[in-house]
């Protein structure tokens, strides 16, 4: 499941406010934080630019900060229990605290 409601309610926004700032529907951002719908490459970009964040990172892919490397844990996987980047061991994820 991609970021988005979770970085829109971090960032406390209404999916009104997020969609007027990245200019989408309130409808349209509704059905990307559901899953219903797929952003296109252009709006995926403009909520990674408006976020401050990687696509892939907001696709809910785990992005390495040290080479980039990015992968999409299991279902069930615990982001606690993922010790390092599976390319280059690196322990730290884009958006670690």
């Amino acid at each position: 499941m991609n970021r988005i409601k979770e970085l829109r309610q971090k960032n406390k926004l209404s999916q009104i406010e997020l969609a007027n700032k990245v200019h989408a529907s309130n409808q349209a951002i509704s059905a990307y934080e559901s899953g219903t719908r797929e952003p296109k490459e252009p709006m995926w970009q403009a909520l990674a630019n408006f976020f401050d964040v990687s696509v892939p990172y907001l696709k809910g892919y785990m992005v390495c900060t040290r080479c980039k490397g990015y992968f999409i844990p299991k279902d069930d996987a615990v982001r606690e229990n993922i010790k390092c980047c599976p390319y280059c061991m690196n322990p730290y994820f884009e958006g670690d605290k």
